[in-house]
């Protein structure tokens, strides 16, 4: 009898540490599983933040002066920089840039423009900030071919832009709108250098982009 009731113990013994290690390894894998789906959830909010605050900087810059503007632009938005330059290059005389500039607007060409930005990249950018020096109290021609090469829509845009006494924009922010169907342009919150000051101005550009929130 002694031997049977042994048996018995060691029997049932076994059964229950047997039943724990199980019991443990339910629950390892049960945390396993939560732990990989947590940082799968957490895979796809990083993703998608990154996605919905992607901030694309495209401009223009003749003189020189868009460029330095752009460039601090990006630095602190840390914005992908894509630069506009038509295949034809404007003259690198003033009076003669300006002339063509004019005959383009009167005549409403659209140059052709070097930009290497596919739809399917334009579509992950959810703000855009956009430079442009006023010419002729309106966009360079080559940012009416810009506005009008890609779908737009649903971006929020950013205008900053130099010029030579129109700083409220004259009619180059009523374009912007007018091109860029189904996107909210941020009129009001534009940014306006004059081009003799732009050379000083980073802290402006800083100070605008704070103001932002960016």
């Amino acid at each position: 009898m002694k031997k049977i009731f042994i048996i018995l113990i060691s029997l049932f013994m076994i059964l229950s540490l047997s039943a724990c290690s199980d019991d443990r390894k339910k629950e390892e894998t049960v945390e396993e599983e939560a732990a990989a789906e947590e940082t799968e959830n957490a895979d796809m909010e990083n993703e998608n933040s990154e996605m919905e605050g992607k901030i694309l900087v495209v401009y223009f810059s003749w003189s020189g002066n868009l460029d330095k503007m752009a460039h601090w632009v990006a630095e602190e938005t840390g914005g992908d920089l894509y630069r506009v330059i038509p295949f034809d290059p404007y003259p690198d005389d003033y009076n003669a840039t300006a002339d063509r500039a004019k005959r383009e607007q009167d005549d409403g060409v659209r140059p052709e423009i070097d930009i290497d930005i596919s739809e399917e990249q334009m579509s992950e950018y959810e703000t855009v900030f956009f430079g442009f020096p006023v010419w002729w109290y309106d966009l360079p021609m080559s940012m009416w071919t810009f506005l009008e090469s890609y779908d737009l829509s649903g971006k929020t845009i950013f205008p900053f832009f130099s010029h030579e006494g129109s700083s409220n924009g004259a009619n180059a922010l009523s374009r912007i709108k007018e091109l860029a169907v189904g996107a909210d342009v941020r009129s009001d919150d534009a940014l306006s250098i004059r081009g003799r000051n732009v050379e000083g101005s980073k802290s402006d550009v800083i100070e605008w982009i704070d103001q932002l929130n960016y």
